[in-house]
């Protein structure tokens, strides 16, 4: 089953995902690394924006057309020079290492398929400098599951560009034996007086790897964890409470290229 369809998506993404909780966490990572970053899955470039503004030296990545289109729009406005490519995470192939990668908001979930998962952290794992560090953010699932009640659920409503107003809503349903999450996001676009102009429904589907899951995946890949964050405040990992499960992880061991 596909992951959410971002080229269909793209036009409406930064009306209703406004959130920059997690800037100042990944801005103070990348100003860690020792050199080059990479940010796979940067979407319309809600990090990356404020990562190059603070001289950070990024690579963006990302495999929707439409959304990487937002994102060099935004980058022209603010006069920013950044290597942008479209690419499949699990096919990437940049002939360079870095000292930082990581895949925000929560990204890596899209990735539902087992295998798809491993040749992308093998891809990842090649990317990555001997002493660099990758960092994936994932929900946790106990604290994630609460909102996923099989109804249809009001996630609000957003002005936009052209004075319309998009109400969003979505529909979650978990599978147990698969530990994913699939169900449909649903786009109404609103008159200024609430009546309907047009809407469309988007398939979505993720996984929810548990902590030990997510752990046996990344060490088979041949990482080891450094850190583990419940928060973008760098605090610890709590299982049953945390929102979010933030690895920072190194390689096993040494390698070339």
């Amino acid at each position: 089953m596909p992951a959410m369809d971002y080229e269909r998506v793209a036009r409406f993404y930064d009306s209703y995902v406004q959130t920059d909780t997690d800037v100042p966490f990944f801005l103070r990572e990348a100003k860690r690394a020792a050199g080059a970053v990479l940010e796979l899955t940067a979407g319309t470039g809600r990090v990356s924006i404020p990562l190059l503004l603070a001289g950070i030296d990024l690579t963006c990545v990302d495999g929707s057309p439409a959304m990487l289109d937002i994102l060099r729009g935004k980058l022209r406005t603010e006069e920013l020079s950044v290597e942008v490519i479209q690419a499949d995470l699990c096919e990437l192939s940049l002939n360079r290492r870095f000292d930082l990668i990581f895949v925000p908001f929560h990204s890596f979930a899209e990735i539902t398929d087992p295998a798809q998962q491993r040749q992308a952290l093998s891809r990842i794992h090649d990317h990555l400098s001997d002493d660099g560090r990758f960092i994936c953010t994932l929900h946790n699932p106990p604290v994630r599951l609460q909102s996923v009640t099989g109804r249809r659920r009001e996630l609000g409503s957003f002005p936009l560009p052209d004075g319309n107003m998009l109400a969003l809503s979505s529909v979650e349903n978990y599978d147990p034996v698969f530990k994913s999450v699939s169900g449909s996001q649903f786009y109404d676009i609103r008159r200024w007086d609430g009546s309907l102009l047009a809407g469309m429904t988007v398939d979505l589907h993720f996984c929810l790897h548990s902590h030990y899951d997510f752990q046996s995946l990344v060490e088979a890949a041949g990482f080891v964890p450094v850190h583990l964050y419940g928060d973008y405040s760098h605090g610890p990992f709590e299982p049953q409470t945390s929102p979010f499960m933030i690895w920072v992880l190194r390689k096993a061991r040494a390698e070339t290229m």
